[in-house]
């Protein structure tokens, strides 16, 4: 895609061109899309995010504050992770 007013190639994933400013974006939907780079990249912070939460409660499950529910907010990252991986992978 090339911009109108400078005309440098742009993603069409992009608002504004990178180089003069211009907003790209002509319409509501294509102020809507989203990018599935973003979107993936975000998918795989937040599965990190539930790994190693889990690894934090596997390591600390000797101590004397353990509880089973120290399981649920780390697996929930990682569904939500997950769920949002699915997804992205869906729009393409």
């Amino acid at each position: 895609m090339k911009c109108k007013k400078c005309a440098a190639t742009i993603s069409e994933f992009d608002i504004s061109c990178q180089s003069c400013g211009a907003l790209t974006a002509t319409t509501r939907d294509d102020l809507q899309k989203t990018d599935p780079r973003s979107s993936r990249a975000i998918s795989w912070a937040l599965i990190a995010m539930g790994g190693l939460g889990l690894v934090f409660v596997i390591a600390n499950s000797w101590t004397d504050w353990y509880s089973g529910l120290d399981y649920v907010a780390p697996t929930a990252v990682l569904l939500v992770g997950a769920i949002t991986l699915i997804i992205s992978a869906r729009k393409k």
